[in-house]
């Protein structure tokens, strides 16, 4: 699926920069945005966590129609690392 300017422009305003930041720290410190990684003594998967809010937000943007749960799980990644740049 291409990911459009529109859905990259529109995430980065949803995510504003704190949530940019986040992500560009769990690239910069774990290798890749869907880490999974401790917190203390609980894991935490961002797949699960952050990747269903972005997954959602996807959903809700109108720019993802017709998409199936496949692709918004193969492809929230691309989007996240458009976003970062």
């Amino acid at each position: 699926m291409k990911i459009s300017v529109e859905l990259v422009e529109k995430t980065k305003g949803w995510l504003q920069e704190e949530g940019i930041k986040h992500f560009r720290d769990i690239k910069e410190t774990h290798g890749e945005i869907a880490a999974v990684f401790m917190e203390g003594s609980i894991p935490h998967a961002v797949h699960f966590n952050e990747g269903m809010s972005v997954r959602n937000f996807m959903r809700q943007s109108g720019e993802c129609k017709n998409w199936t749960a496949h692709e918004f799980d193969d492809n929230w990644e691309s989007l996240i690392e458009k976003v970062i740049k």
